[in-house]
């Protein structure tokens, strides 16, 4: 009877040092990132108002106020494969665009991300964003007058970052100090347009440890 009481108090120990551990480790999770969902389109909008800190605060409050009821960024079904993220990913690219910088935008937001080269994985490799962020190169300088520039020095921000995780990941000591550089000019050319909602989620980036590969540190 007494090895019988032993092992029950040893598994009811067990169990409760488990549910402990769990809980800690879940108390350690990052709320899923605002600026991700915006130039990512991960996580949804729907994952981000479970946010525990959307009340506190302001950025987030301002940017969820902002979306229509009816909008694709609340209603939209989560893909179902390969060729459907990339859909989901260019569709919210375009609502993202039009939510930041108004419903005059929405032509160029959405030829836009019909055309530029999405990857729906980047596979740790620097290439990938970086095809990414040089193509708003090449549409800017195309366009110069854009009316959707101020977001797409933001996009292009966040590719030259996860470019520059990727380059380090990798050990091209060549590229990452220049992919640096980029970084932090694309970024302070995207806040000089003095958009509120752009300020947000520019500061809501650099404030992560990585947009995609952990570890590498900030530009």
């Amino acid at each position: 009877m007494k090895v019988g009481k032993s092992i029950l108090c040893f598994v009811l120990f067990i169990l409760m040092l488990n549910y402990t551990l769990v809980d800690k480790v879940m108390a350690g999770q990052p709320d899923p990132s605002f600026s991700a969902m915006v130039l990512f389109g991960i996580p949804s909008v729907k994952e981000i108002k479970q946010n525990k800190n959307l009340k506190t605060n302001d950025c987030l409050q301002k940017y969820m106020k902002a979306i229509p009821a009816k909008s694709f960024l609340l209603s939209a079904a989560e893909p179902s494969g390969p060729e459907d993220a990339l859909k989901y990913r260019q569709r919210n690219l375009e609502e993202q665009i039009v939510l930041v910088l108004g419903d005059k935008t929405r032509d160029e937001a959405k030829w836009f991300s019909l055309a530029v080269p999405l990857y729906t994985e980047w596979e740790g490799m620097s290439e990938c964003p970086l095809d990414e962020a040089n193509f708003v190169d090449n549409w800017l300088s195309k366009r110069p007058g854009t009316p959707i520039a101020p977001f797409l020095y933001l996009f292009k921000a966040h590719r030259l970052r996860a470019g520059y995780e990727c380059a380090k990941a990798g050990h091209e000591k060549g590229l990452w100090p220049i992919l640096a550089k980029r970084y932090k000019e694309s970024l302070e050319k995207a806040m000089s347009y003095d958009n509120p909602l752009i300020s947000c989620i520019a500061k809501d980036m650099e404030a992560q440890d990585y947009v995609y590969l952990k570890g590498y540190g900030r530009p």
